[in-house]
């Protein structure tokens, strides 16, 4: 037996687990997603105690597997295991972390709140609404969307401004933002709520200034037009806090 499991070690050595791109890591990035997610429906239809949990871990499970699939549809070049976004960064795992923490601390402290079903119902619609969106964003960019910045124009790429892309321009990043902040309604967590909230303006705040500096490079007038009459899609970045045509509609002023 010893034997065995020194040779399935020493296997799982070659490229195919180590590197990105190998092949056995990405199935092994599946497989364990879609066992996770599959338990997170069955606590969800099944569960009186840990229904709503079970709504979450499928909720960012198919997340992370949509990621995943899109980029293999879309722009397969740079599809890897890193496409899942599990490795995303050490504050998206301490953001994890935390909201798993915040729950389990009110579900043993408060278990009444837990079991409010009209919020953890809208943080649902809110998430798939996000997720929407998002998936929305990358199937219309196509090829033309990647999950690093672009530092370097490549040949063939165009600025997008059709489709979702006419309402905001980087209608990805409203996406997550609102399936972040969805996710913590989902579990009723009025601390993440709140953090999620401003940790994920912050960095989209800071992303997008970043993007922009690169796309006024590569599209110079073209974007610069574009930025001029298009919402950013994160409420309050550049100052403007909805659509200007939502605004106009409600009869307030915007920058």
């Amino acid at each position: 037996m010893r034997l065995r499991l020194e040779k399935l070690v020493e296997a799982a050595q070659n490229d195919e687990f180590t590197d990105v791109r190998g092949l056995g890591r990405v199935g092994l990035g599946g497989i364990f997603l879609g066992s996770i997610l599959m338990l997170g429906v069955q606590l969800a239809i099944w569960s009186d105690n840990f229904g709503q949990f079970g709504a979450y871990i499928a909720l960012v499970t198919f997340f992370h597997i949509l990621e995943f699939l899109l980029t293999a549809l879309f722009n397969s070049r740079t599809l890897s295991f890193d496409s899942y976004l599990l490795n995303h960064s050490r504050e998206y795992h301490i953001a994890l972390a935390s909201s798993i923490i915040e729950y389990a601390i009110e579900l043993l402290l408060f278990p009444s709140m837990k079991r409010c079903s009209v919020i953890t119902f809208l943080g649902v619609l809110v998430t798939i609404a996000g997720q929407t969106i998002r998936t929305i964003a990358m199937v219309e960019a196509g090829s033309n969307f990647t999950h690093q910045i672009a530092e370097e124009k490549r040949d063939g790429h165009k600025l997008v401004t059709s489709g979702i892309y006419q309402f905001c321009r980087h209608p990805s990043y409203c996406g997550w933002f609102w399936w972040a902040v969805g996710t913590q309604v989902v579990l009723v967590n009025p601390l993440n709520i709140v953090g999620y909230s401003l940790v994920a303006w912050k960095f989209f705040d800071e992303r997008i200034k970043l993007e922009e500096e690169y796309l006024m490079k590569f599209f110079d007038e073209q974007y610069r037009q574009y930025r001029q009459e298009v919402w950013s899609g994160v409420p309050g970045i550049d100052g403007v806090w909805i659509p200007k045509s939502f605004a106009e509609k409600l009869g307030l002023k915007t920058n």
